[in-house]
């Protein structure tokens, strides 16, 4: 294969697969591979207190709870109502 087809081929790969190159940098750099994320968002204060109450009381960990709903949602989503 020449030089520039194998540049072009591998170029298309890198950006095909980011996500992927971005998680081996990561890796290269601090040896640990982050599987997880951050995410921020707002909800009801009410609700809010009632679920670390919750989850408090029931010693679940809240980050695990919510990965799951949302897990069940994106599972169900045809049957899931959720109002826009």
């Amino acid at each position: 294969m020449q030089s520039s087809k194998f540049l072009k081929l591998a170029k298309k790969i890198k950006e095909e697969n980011k996500e992927m190159f971005d998680v081996l940098l990561e890796f290269e750099k601090t040896k640990k591979i982050r599987t997880k994320e951050k995410l921020n968002f707002t909800i009801d204060k009410g609700v809010s207190s009632r679920f670390k109450k919750f989850c408090r009381e029931k010693s679940y960990n809240m980050s695990a709870i919510i990965e799951l709903m949302c897990k069940i949602c994106i599972t169900v989503q045809e049957h899931c109502i959720i109002q826009k």
